[in-house]
């Protein structure tokens, strides 16, 4: 009995110890969460328990938020870690420019579990190196070479879509739309040759990259999965621990064949003359560059060569796969946009079956403003998240961020925010034409980020982007019963549709609508 009452009494003092260690080391954060509002915070969970149930549900959480705080900066605790939501645009350029917040929050380390410490995820010193290496893979000229995959791609979209083609009950563009987008990116940055759209059996790669990141940004959300104990515990309960074991195989084979190849070219190839050939140098694709770097004593492991090829294919192809689906589906909505894009293309193509070129993109005014105005509704990465390394002042206020504060960026916020765009929740491409634009913070839009992590790959995204949209819609006009208040969203690392997206197609007969003013064609 004295034993049992001596170890209850410990234990009571070991948690009040711990208790006031955490309070104390906490006290800084504790002053400023004083004089911010936000949500209500409890011991452990924080502000947790707003994000229980569903991925649907914590969206819809998330547009609460925003509705009730609109533009403030607001305090969140999420578990143990203090953050602050901004998305004032005054405020994002601050914290996304400065060096003071280059570091990725604290949750991405979930996501190593598939990306290792590629650019998504290293910290700041490995990222520096590593993003200057990598930045010639998107040069012009490279991105410019990429059309013919582009356009071989799209060609068997086209030629797979057909089927659907005149049939009455709506099928869902991502059936069609994801293995695209991971082919092309493939193709065009690994020079592999995945044929997902002809090979279903490789599509278990996709599939394991959509789940495995799903996976680990349930975790932001649920404080009691933080220790990898407990989420290694949690995946084998649920039999999902083979589905990082999938990311990880795929690209560890498809690094060794085009090693073997990279080598082998090695040995038959004079190497002044490679580094004296200014062409080649820039036709290199970005798995060429990895290997080159690595080659010539670079600082870069197999293992890095691995990190980056993951978070290259899984940045490359969900985000885009999401925003063409997004993209579609508002067309098929609104018939009266989709006769303005179609005609925009029919004035450069006309009934021609030439190939979209990197030229014929500048003149797809229209359509960027309807892929942009996609983006703004749905962005595929709703929050970012930033920690601050030392004390920053924010612009909205007199707030001063403390060091180690995570910096939540809520940009799904400040796209819907009325202040910025009239009637927010409809979907108006108008908000992109350049008066527009010219009128608004130049951070009122960054669906890809900002500052120096910003998206390398945003216009390699907006060009393959603008190819599958006007290419899709140059033999096919889009239909739906959807409507725009039907659309549910769920989000994991990214924002989807709850209930995909459905339409319907109908055969183009090359002719133009001409339904709007033909003036503002231009």
């Amino acid at each position: 009995m004295i034993m049992n009452e001596i170890i209850i009494y410990l234990s009571v003092v070991i948690i009040v110890v711990f208790w006031c260690y955490f309070k104390w080391n906490n006290r800084h954060f504790e002053k400023l969460a004083a004089r911010m509002p936000g949500p209500p915070s409890y011991p452990i969970i924080g502000t947790g328990y707003k994000f229980i149930g569903s991925q649907e549900r914590i969206i819809s959480q998330i547009i609460s938020l925003v509705n009730e705080y609109k533009l403030d900066p607001i305090k969140i605790w999420l578990g143990p870690y203090f953050g602050v939501v901004i998305d004032k645009p005054e405020d994002l350029k601050i914290v996304l420019n400065s060096s003071k917040a280059l570091q990725k929050g604290r949750m991405y380390e979930f996501f190593k579990n598939y990306a290792g410490e590629g650019l998504f995820t290293a910290p700041v010193d490995k990222w520096r190196i590593h993003r200057r290496m990598i930045n010639p893979a998107f040069n012009a000229k490279l991105l410019e070479q990429f059309f013919p995959v582009f356009n071989e791609k799209n060609q068997i979209l086209i030629k797979n879509v057909m089927k659907e083609s005149n049939k009455t009950q709506a099928f869902d563009l991502w059936q069609y739309i994801a293995p695209t987008a991971l082919d092309t990116i493939c193709q065009t940055t690994m020079g592999y040759n995945l044929d997902s759209q002809s090979n279903n059996k490789e599509c278990e790669f996709g599939e394991a990259i959509v789940i495995g990141t799903d996976l680990d940004a349930m975790r932001i959300y649920k404080p009691w999965l933080y220790p990898e104990i407990l989420f290694s515990m949690y995946l084998k309960l649920t039999g999902q621990q083979r589905i990082f074991e999938t990311v990880k195989q795929f690209p560890l084979q498809l690094i060794k064949e085009k090693k073997y190849e990279f080598d082998q070219k090695k040995k038959s190839i004079n190497k002044k003359d490679i580094t004296d050939n200014d062409d080649e140098n820039q036709s290199k694709r970005f798995l060429d560059i990895l290997f080159e770097l690595k080659h010539d004593g670079g600082k870069l492991s197999d293992s890095d060569i691995r990190d980056e090829v993951v978070t290259m294919m899984a940045g490359g192809f969900e985000t885009s796969a999401i925003t063409v689906c997004f993209c579609l589906l508002m067309i098929a909505i609104h018939q009266d946009i989709q006769d303005k894009v179609y005609n925009e293309i029919y004035d450069i193509f006309g009934e021609s079956d030439q190939t979209i070129t990197i030229d014929d993109t500048t003149k797809l005014v229209y359509l960027e403003q309807v892929i942009k105005e996609t983006l703004r509704l749905y962005p595929t990465g709703p929050l970012l998240l930033r920690e601050i390394q030392e004390d920053l002042k924010i612009f909205s206020s007199d707030y001063v961020l403390p060091k180690g504060t995570t910096c939540v960026i809520a940009l799904l916020a400040t796209h819907l925010s009325p202040d910025l765009y009239s009637n927010p929740w409809s979907f108006n491409p108008e908000n992109f034409s350049p008066e527009n634009v010219a009128k608004r913070h130049k951070y009122s839009f960054i669906p890809f980020s900002g500052g120096p992590r910003g998206c390398i790959g945003s216009k390699y995204a907006m060009l393959s982007m603008k190819a599958v949209v006007s290419t899709f819609l140059r033999h096919f006009s889009v239909h739906t019963d959807v409507k725009l208040t039907d659309i549910k969203l769920t989000l994991g690392l990214l924002m989807r549709s709850v209930h995909g997206y459905p339409v319907t197609i109908r055969p183009r007969d090359r002719r133009p609508t001409y339904k709007w003013n033909q003036n503002q064609q231009g």
